[in-house]
């Protein structure tokens, strides 16, 4: 089995009612947290691919009775992508830059100037398109986009559900 980190982006803020349900049903794997992107539940789990690891979570989620709207890779730093490429930091700090390498590399996505964060799929599929990397990264991006647009449809079918039998339509073929 191999170790997966990701997030689960909930509908709605979280009381500390909700966090503690989501801690007790969920155990001491998660962290629940609060921020101006909305609630999210990070996961670390152990499993035989990414996807089972991902879809157990949001059955989990789903059964304490949170309703979730996306699944997000896991946010690494600097130092993160260093270790997991096997490269200094300083290395790392000028691929960011564009000083050193192909350029084009991945945008931050959260954190600040002095500790950017990086979704782990967009800096590994960089890695592998740039710089020949040995892993295949593209399955899991795939696998994200999917469970995202299901979610996404899950949503629209409660909220729209008309408009969501018409993209079906239009979309279908």
């Amino acid at each position: 089995m191999k170790s997966f980190a990701f997030r689960v982006r909930l509908r709605g803020g979280l009381s500390d009612a909700d966090a503690d349900r989501l801690y007790e049903g969920l155990g001491e794997e998660v962290a629940v947290e609060e921020g101006p992107k909305g609630s999210f539940v990070a996961f670390e789990r152990q499993a035989d691919s990414f996807l089972e690891a991902v879809l157990d979570a949001v059955d989990e989620v789903v059964a304490l009775g949170f309703e979730p709207l996306a699944v997000e890779d896991e946010l690494v730093s600097m130092a993160d992508i260093a270790e997991r490429c096997r490269r200094t930091r300083q290395s790392v700090s000028m691929l960011v830059s564009g000083r050193r390498g192909p350029g084009g590399f991945p945008r931050p996505v959260a954190g600040n100037v002095r500790s950017p964060l990086w979704h782990w799929a967009d800096v590994a599929a960089w890695f592998e398109a740039k710089e020949g990397g040995e892993e295949r990264f593209d399955d899991r991006l795939r696998t994200l986009a999917s469970i995202n647009g299901e979610l996404a449809n899950r949503a629209l079918a409660r909220d729209r559900p008309q408009e969501l039998e018409r993209i079906r339509r239009r979309l279908a073929g």
